[in-house]
């Protein structure tokens, strides 16, 4: 058996074997699904798997591998290790793109309105009206106490008798 394929993702991994099987080629998945795999439909490459325990694809028989690796050449799975025959699958760093400088710009530009933004607002705070006088608050005053001679308040009620009849 020779190892053609693996990935951290066994979907991945299940639809190579499937891509070979209909192939007409006999495959073996290892580090498959199993009643003990802890994989579910999340998945985070921040989590690598070793090497060891990543799910593969081996072709049963050796006579079938450069089949199995053209097929996955094909379907761009694979990168060829023949120089000069076929696109790379090398990925670039967005220093080499061209739209590198176009982004600059944009940032460039985002920070012009944002400190426009804030000359605004400082502008905007600094030609506020001004909040008007405050009173003066008066000294709290004590009741006057009652003359001497003068009963305390009172409530009195009236009762007038009913007249018979």
């Amino acid at each position: 058996m020779r190892q053609v394929f693996s990935s951290q993702r066994i979907e991945t991994v299940e639809g190579v074997a499937k891509l070979l099987t209909d192939a007409g080629i006999a495959v073996h998945i290892s580090n498959g699904r199993s009643y003990q795999s802890k994989r579910s439909g999340q998945f985070s490459y921040t989590e690598p798997v070793k090497a060891q325990l990543q799910p593969a694809v081996w072709v049963r028989h050796a006579e079938d591998q450069p089949r199995a690796r053209e097929l996955l050449r094909q379907a761009g799975l694979l990168e060829t290790t023949r120089p000069g025959q076929g696109p790379t699958l090398t990925f670039r760093s967005a220093q080499d793109t061209p739209a590198a400088p176009q982004r600059s710009w944009a940032w460039r530009i985002r920070l012009v309105l944002l400190a426009l933004i804030a000359l605004a607002a400082a502008i905007m705070w600094m030609r506020r009206p001004a909040p008007p006088p405050a009173a003066p608050i008066p000294a709290p005053t004590q009741p006057e106490p009652a003359p001497a001679d003068e009963a305390p308040e009172e409530d009195r009620i009236r009762i007038q008798p009913a007249t018979g009849g």
